[in-house]
Protein backbone atom coordinates (compact mmCIF):
# COMPACT_ATOMS: atom_id res chain seq x y z
CA UNK A 1 0.00 0.00 0.00
CA UNK A 2 1.20 3.49 -0.67
CA UNK A 3 1.36 6.24 1.92
CA UNK A 4 -1.83 7.97 0.73
CA UNK A 5 -3.83 4.72 0.99
CA UNK A 6 -2.40 4.12 4.48
CA UNK A 7 -3.42 7.63 5.52
CA UNK A 8 -6.95 7.17 4.17
CA UNK A 9 -7.26 3.80 5.90
CA UNK A 10 -6.20 5.37 9.21
CA UNK A 11 -8.64 8.22 8.66
CA UNK A 12 -11.44 5.72 8.01
CA UNK A 13 -10.55 3.79 11.16
CA UNK A 14 -10.78 7.02 13.16
CA UNK A 15 -14.16 7.82 11.56
CA UNK A 16 -15.39 4.33 12.47
CA UNK A 17 -14.49 5.11 16.10
CA UNK A 18 -16.58 8.31 15.90
CA UNK A 19 -13.90 10.97 15.41
CA UNK A 20 -15.61 14.14 14.19
CA UNK A 21 -12.32 15.77 13.00
CA UNK A 22 -11.52 12.65 10.94
CA UNK A 23 -15.05 12.68 9.49
CA UNK A 24 -14.69 16.37 8.59
CA UNK A 25 -11.41 15.55 6.85
CA UNK A 26 -13.06 12.79 4.79
CA UNK A 27 -15.87 15.16 3.86
CA UNK A 28 -13.32 17.75 2.78
CA UNK A 29 -11.53 15.18 0.61
CA UNK A 30 -14.64 13.79 -1.11
CA UNK A 31 -17.33 16.47 -0.95
CA UNK A 32 -16.57 18.17 -4.26
CA UNK A 33 -16.22 14.86 -6.13
CA UNK A 34 -19.53 13.58 -4.78
CA UNK A 35 -21.27 16.88 -5.54
CA UNK A 36 -19.91 16.88 -9.11
CA UNK A 37 -21.03 13.30 -9.60
CA UNK A 38 -24.52 13.90 -8.21
CA UNK A 39 -24.86 17.13 -10.20
CA UNK A 40 -24.20 15.22 -13.38
CA UNK A 41 -26.55 12.40 -12.41
CA UNK A 42 -29.36 14.73 -11.38
CA UNK A 43 -28.73 17.76 -13.61
CA UNK A 44 -29.90 20.03 -10.82
CA UNK A 45 -27.63 22.00 -8.49
CA UNK A 46 -30.05 22.23 -5.56
CA UNK A 47 -30.78 18.50 -5.59
CA UNK A 48 -27.07 17.72 -5.91
CA UNK A 49 -26.27 19.93 -2.91
CA UNK A 50 -29.01 18.31 -0.85
CA UNK A 51 -28.04 14.77 -1.80
CA UNK A 52 -24.34 15.45 -1.24
CA UNK A 53 -25.19 16.47 2.29
CA UNK A 54 -27.48 13.45 2.68
CA UNK A 55 -24.73 11.15 1.40
CA UNK A 56 -22.33 12.35 4.08
CA UNK A 57 -25.00 12.10 6.78
CA UNK A 58 -25.52 8.48 5.72
CA UNK A 59 -21.76 7.97 5.72
CA UNK A 60 -21.52 9.07 9.33
CA UNK A 61 -24.64 7.19 10.40
CA UNK A 62 -23.30 3.97 8.83
CA UNK A 63 -19.63 4.52 9.60
CA UNK A 64 -19.34 1.25 11.54
CA UNK A 65 -20.23 -0.75 8.42
CA UNK A 66 -17.29 0.63 6.41
CA UNK A 67 -14.75 -2.08 5.66
CA UNK A 68 -11.30 -0.42 5.69
CA UNK A 69 -9.89 -3.31 3.65
CA UNK A 70 -12.24 -2.56 0.73
CA UNK A 71 -12.43 0.48 -1.52
CA UNK A 72 -13.86 3.36 0.48
CA UNK A 73 -14.36 5.37 -2.71
CA UNK A 74 -16.58 2.64 -4.20
CA UNK A 75 -18.55 2.41 -0.96
CA UNK A 76 -19.09 6.19 -0.88
CA UNK A 77 -20.17 6.32 -4.52
CA UNK A 78 -22.61 3.48 -3.80
CA UNK A 79 -24.15 5.54 -0.99
CA UNK A 80 -24.39 8.58 -3.32
CA UNK A 81 -25.86 6.51 -6.16
CA UNK A 82 -28.45 4.89 -3.90
CA UNK A 83 -29.35 8.30 -2.49
CA UNK A 84 -29.92 9.62 -6.03
CA UNK A 85 -31.99 6.57 -6.96
CA UNK A 86 -34.09 7.10 -3.82
CA UNK A 87 -34.87 10.58 -5.13
CA UNK A 88 -35.74 9.19 -8.58
CA UNK A 89 -38.10 6.66 -6.98
CA UNK A 90 -39.76 9.39 -4.90
CA UNK A 91 -40.31 11.48 -8.00
CA UNK A 92 -41.48 8.61 -10.17
CA UNK A 93 -44.91 9.47 -11.44
CA UNK A 94 -44.22 13.18 -11.21
CA UNK A 95 -43.14 14.57 -14.57
CA UNK A 96 -39.98 16.45 -13.95
CA UNK A 97 -37.37 17.73 -16.30
CA UNK A 98 -33.76 17.16 -15.31
CA UNK A 99 -32.10 20.01 -17.08
CA UNK A 100 -28.85 21.71 -16.35
CA UNK A 101 -29.91 24.65 -14.25
CA UNK A 102 -26.61 26.35 -13.41
CA UNK A 103 -25.06 28.32 -16.24
CA UNK A 104 -21.96 28.97 -14.15
CA UNK A 105 -21.13 25.23 -14.00
CA UNK A 106 -19.86 24.65 -10.46
CA UNK A 107 -17.53 21.91 -11.67
CA UNK A 108 -14.52 21.89 -13.94
CA UNK A 109 -15.38 24.71 -16.25
CA UNK A 110 -13.32 24.88 -19.42
CA UNK A 111 -10.25 27.06 -19.09
CA UNK A 112 -9.87 30.27 -21.06
CA UNK A 113 -7.83 28.51 -23.75
CA UNK A 114 -10.76 26.23 -24.67
CA UNK A 115 -12.39 26.97 -27.97
CA UNK A 116 -16.03 27.95 -28.25
CA UNK A 117 -16.72 24.74 -30.21
CA UNK A 118 -15.26 22.61 -27.43
CA UNK A 119 -17.37 24.40 -24.82
CA UNK A 120 -20.49 23.97 -26.98
CA UNK A 121 -19.74 20.26 -27.45
CA UNK A 122 -19.27 19.83 -23.68
CA UNK A 123 -22.60 21.59 -23.08
CA UNK A 124 -24.30 19.36 -25.64
CA UNK A 125 -22.92 16.24 -23.96
CA UNK A 126 -23.95 17.49 -20.50
CA UNK A 127 -27.47 18.18 -21.71
CA UNK A 128 -27.66 14.85 -23.54
CA UNK A 129 -26.60 13.04 -20.36
CA UNK A 130 -29.62 14.46 -18.57
CA UNK A 131 -31.86 12.76 -21.14
CA UNK A 132 -30.45 9.27 -20.57
CA UNK A 133 -32.03 6.66 -18.33
CA UNK A 134 -30.57 7.15 -14.81
CA UNK A 135 -28.81 3.77 -14.94
CA UNK A 136 -26.99 4.62 -18.18
CA UNK A 137 -26.14 8.13 -16.98
CA UNK A 138 -24.78 6.73 -13.73
CA UNK A 139 -22.50 4.09 -15.27
CA UNK A 140 -21.17 6.52 -17.87
CA UNK A 141 -20.38 9.13 -15.23
CA UNK A 142 -18.77 6.63 -12.88
CA UNK A 143 -16.65 5.18 -15.68
CA UNK A 144 -15.65 8.22 -17.72
CA UNK A 145 -15.83 11.09 -15.26
CA UNK A 146 -15.04 9.46 -11.92
CA UNK A 147 -12.59 6.94 -13.34
CA UNK A 148 -14.02 3.89 -11.56
CA UNK A 149 -13.18 0.47 -12.98
CA UNK A 150 -15.86 -2.00 -14.11
CA UNK A 151 -15.35 -3.87 -10.84
CA UNK A 152 -15.75 -0.71 -8.75
CA UNK A 153 -18.89 0.29 -10.65
CA UNK A 154 -20.28 -3.23 -10.19
CA UNK A 155 -19.68 -2.89 -6.46
CA UNK A 156 -21.07 0.64 -6.35
CA UNK A 157 -24.26 -0.27 -8.18
CA UNK A 158 -24.54 -3.83 -6.90
CA UNK A 159 -24.57 -5.20 -10.46
CA UNK A 160 -22.66 -7.99 -12.23
CA UNK A 161 -19.65 -6.76 -14.22
CA UNK A 162 -21.20 -7.89 -17.53
CA UNK A 163 -24.30 -5.81 -16.76
CA UNK A 164 -22.06 -2.81 -16.12
CA UNK A 165 -20.32 -3.33 -19.45
CA UNK A 166 -23.66 -3.71 -21.21
CA UNK A 167 -25.05 -0.57 -19.58
CA UNK A 168 -21.96 1.42 -20.57
CA UNK A 169 -22.28 0.21 -24.17
CA UNK A 170 -26.01 0.95 -24.29
CA UNK A 171 -25.50 4.30 -22.58
CA UNK A 172 -22.91 5.31 -25.16
CA UNK A 173 -25.25 4.22 -27.96
CA UNK A 174 -28.16 6.20 -26.48
CA UNK A 175 -25.92 9.22 -25.97
CA UNK A 176 -24.79 8.96 -29.60
CA UNK A 177 -28.40 8.89 -30.78
CA UNK A 178 -29.28 11.96 -28.73
CA UNK A 179 -26.26 13.87 -30.01
CA UNK A 180 -26.97 13.24 -33.71
CA UNK A 181 -27.83 16.52 -35.37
Amino acid sequence: MDREADNERELIMRVKRGSIPAFERLVKIYERRIFNYLYRVLGNRTDAEDLTQETFIKLYANRRSIDPDKSFRSWLYRVATNTAYDLFRKRKGRRESFIIDDPERPYETPDSSSSYDTMETAKDVEQALTRLKPTYRTVLLLFYKEGLSYEEIAGTMNLPINTVKTNIRRGKQALGEILKY
